[in-house]
């Protein structure tokens, strides 16, 4: 997997070589939260960023683990996600933000399962395969939110391609969301990746979680305040981390 105008042997997008990612991953849509949570790694080094993709790579408990970014939705995170397979990544955790069904404002959402609305995640298997996690990471992914005093809320998100008709259409004038559907089937959060990344991870060899905290209220539509949703977002990094490496212990 190469690019002629790039160094020989770099991978397409992420632009990373063998021995820049480590197995355990953490991914993200947002590339600002690679600096952010390589701050909070040890010896962090900033592999490479190109496009949406940016790859740091440092250690946590002196364990290696790589934060990338993916960038928004599932097509682009299903790239990130191809090619960190290749560079060797083994466990990969979603973190980042989702929108409140039942989940409350400030909540974390440590997903389940992922109802399929997205479009990708067709081409890599069927909808009638299910889009779950890996059980045992995301046990360690709960279980370390628990232990960082986070609200962990365990149960399935519904994951969507376009932001506005399907997730926030009273932002452009389009009516408000119907969520009786969402709401019957116990759907906790929505989303733009996580259903992309449980079915895709599962064709590609890897183990994945996802744990992300609830910033939006779907209906009314509401925000965290800013000065909660920075103390949440890195109590949950911390947590993510702390239970990503549990889960390598049990390799």
């Amino acid at each position: 997997m190469r690019d002629s105008g790039e160094g020989e042997g770099e991978s397409l997008y992420l632009r990373c070589r063998p021995g820049d990612v480590a197995p355990l991953v953490l991914i993200s849509g947002d590339p600002a939260r690679v600096d952010r949570v390589a701050a909070l790694l040890d010896g962090a080094r900033h592999v490479r960023h190109n496009r949406e993709f940016a790859v740091a790579t440092g250690t946590h408990r002196g364990v290696p683990v790589t934060i990338a970014s993916g960038g928004i939705g599932a097509p682009s995170t299903a790239i990130a996600l191809h090619e960190l397979a290749d560079l060797g990544a083994r466990a990969v955790v979603r973190i980042g933000t989702m929108m409140g069904v039942s989940a409350p404002l400030g909540s974390v959402v440590v997903a389940t399962g992922a109802a399929r609305f997205e479009g990708t995640s067709a081409r890599y298997l069927p909808l009638a395969y299910p889009a779950i996690p890996d059980w045992s990471l995301t046990h360690c992914l709960a279980e370390a939110g628990r232990a960082a005093g986070l609200d962990v809320r365990l149960g399935p998100t519904a994951t969507y391609d376009a932001f506005y008709p399907d997730m926030a259409p009273s932002l452009i004038g389009a009516g408000t969301l119907d969520l009786t559907e969402a709401q019957r089937a116990g759907i906790l959060s929505l989303d733009m990746e996580t259903s992309l990344v449980f079915v895709a991870g599962a064709v590609l060899g890897l183990a994945t979680g996802a744990m992300c905290l609830v910033t939006v209220q779907a209906e009314p539509h509401q925000h965290l305040a800013a000065d909660a949703r920075a103390d949440l977002d890195d109590r949950l990094v911390q947590a993510a981390l702390d239970g990503l490496v549990k889960f390598g212990e049990t390799w």
